[in-house]
């Protein structure tokens, strides 16, 4: 079952055929279109509505400029704390939603016309606030 889970997650629905094609004259028929078909029967892979994974990123640092999305909802990194202080300072348990990106200068709008650095002495200044 946890093989037919990964391929669920891996190969989308139309690559499959695909997939299912390439495995032909390798001995190893039977086994793909058995996970395929315990694959088709397994509820729907769902991502996280905050961060867009399906395994969610929650509490983990947000690294790269395309990561930060208009509307995702953000924590301060309390290991940042030269930045924050320390454990996240005074904004520890704020809730922040990206406002604004720049990707140039590689900062985000997070409080209605501040903004902020990504990283701080190569610390990810925030991480995903999913739940």
């Amino acid at each position: 079952l946890s093989c037919a889970k990964f391929l669920q997650k891996t190969i989308p629905p139309p690559a499959q055929l695909q997939f299912a094609i390439d495995q032909s004259s390798t001995g190893k028929e039977a086994t793909v279109l058995q996970l395929l078909s315990l694959a088709k029967d397994l509820p729907a892979v769902e991502e996280c509505s905050n961060c867009g994974n399906v395994e969610c990123l929650d509490g983990q640092g947000v690294v790269g400029i395309d990561e930060f999305t208009v509307g995702l909802k953000l924590r301060v990194n309390k290991s940042c704390c030269n930045y924050w202080g320390v454990n996240g300072g005074p904004y520890a348990g704020e809730v922040f939603t990206v406002k604004s990106v720049d990707k140039d200068i590689k900062t985000v709008d997070v409080r209605g016309g501040i903004s902020y650095p990504i990283v701080w002495q190569n610390i990810p200044k925030f991480c995903y606030c999913c739940s």
